[in-house]
């Protein structure tokens, strides 16, 4: 039972390529950096989720031209500045609580300038973002033209309330996006859940579908566009199930 409840977790995330379209990092070589499609207008808004000690994403769209409406509760000031910059001290969580300064999805949209089109969603939120993508209207979601964020705890898949907030949420992306680009962040482990290689932490980028087809994967992960989130470990040679090229097939 936990390796059919892990392999149905993980074959969720299963990457696709988009044909004709490159990709770009953003954000420099290390921790903090991001890859989206190579399809991004000055006029797209970033929502940016998580901040920390970091905004080397953020001050790179800023200076391409972007807006970055920024959130994180946990710190009492940005870590630099720029003028396209809109830092609220608030996070993001699945369920409301004003109290720890926590709001939906949903309710931090509001912040967006009228008239808004295909902004972008950037969300690092430490385990918090099974909860908020499980609960979000998918009409909200399908807003966004991309979305890159990071995976928590994917070596607790053998938890059945982990697995089903998991795959809840995950089968919420899938309704409108495609996932497109997968790296290991070394900063966690790598391990095995339910019989699986997995690492603990993935950075994953979304595209919504009816803006870029995709096709069946055949990319390797780690690729060019990826550096080691730690520079003193290797990268995490993502060479398994599920994004490997073929995984689509696989069944159990």
């Amino acid at each position: 039972m936990s390796a059919q409840m892990v392999f149905d977790a993980l074959r969720l995330l299963t990457p696709m390529d988009v044909p004709g379209i490159g990709k770009r990092r953003i954000g420099g070589q290390g921790d903090g950096a991001y890859v989206l499609l190579d399809r991004l207008d000055p006029s797209q808004v970033i929502m940016s989720f998580g901040i920390g000690w970091t905004v080397e994403f953020d001050l790179e769209m800023a200076k391409a031209g972007h807006r970055i409406i920024m959130f994180d509760h946990t710190i009492g000031a940005l870590p630099a500045e720029h003028p396209n910059f809109t830092w609220h001290c608030a996070g993001l969580a699945g369920v409301s609580d004003p109290a720890a300064s926590l709001f939906t999805l949903q309710e931090q949209m509001a912040k967006l300038p009228e008239g808004t089109v295909d902004p972008i969603l950037k969300m690092d939120i430490e385990g918090f973002e099974w909860a908020v993508l499980g609960t979000t209207p998918r009409e909200t979601l399908a807003r966004f033209a991309q979305i890159t964020l990071e995976f928590h705890n994917l070596l607790d898949l053998d938890q059945p309330v982990v697995n089903a907030r998991a795959q809840l949420a995950l089968r919420a992306l899938l309704q409108d996006f495609a996932l497109v680009h997968v790296h290991g962040n070394n900063f966690g482990t790598i391990g095995s859940v339910g019989g699986f290689a997995s690492v603990e932490t993935l950075e994953a980028t979304y595209v919504r579908r009816d803006l870029f087809p995709t096709v069946p994967s055949k990319t390797l992960y780690p690729t060019p566009y990826d550096t080691p989130n730690f520079d003193e470990k290797e990268e995490y040679k993502l060479w398994f199930f599920p994004y490997l090229p073929g995984s689509e097939n696989l069944t159990l």
